[in-house]
C-alpha cells in the first residue's frame, strides 16, 4: 500500500446558510435561459493554501436549469426541400 501520509486531507465543511439565486440570459428569439447552481458539498484541503496564503476550498456542485419563452420556431426540425 502506498504511503499518503504527506498528501492533504480534505475536511468537509458544513453550509449553515445559502443564497442560491438564479441567473437569467435574455435571447434574442425572446427565450429565456435560467441557472441556478446547487451546492452540494464542501470540503477544504488541510495544509494546503494558495499563493496569498488562503484555505483551498472543493466544491460540489450541480447546475439547475430552465427554459422560458418562446416556442420552438416553425422552421427547425423541418427537411430542406
Amino acid at each position: 500500500m502506498d504511503d499518503l501520509s504527506g498528501v492533504p486531507r480534505p475536511t468537509e465543511i458544513e453550509v449553515i446558510e445559502a443564497k442560491e439565486a438564479w441567473s437569467e440570459y435574455r435571447l434574442a428569439d425572446g427565450t429565456v435561459l435560467r441557472v441556478k447552481p446547487i451546492m452540494i458539498a464542501v470540503t477544504r484541503v488541510d495544509g494546503a493554501e494558495t499563493a496569498d496564503g488562503e484555505p483551498v476550498y472543493n466544491m460540489k456542485s450541480t447546475l439547475v436549469t430552465d427554459v422560458r419563452g418562446t416556442k420552438t420556431p416553425p422552421n427547425l426540425g423541418q427537411n430542406a426541400g
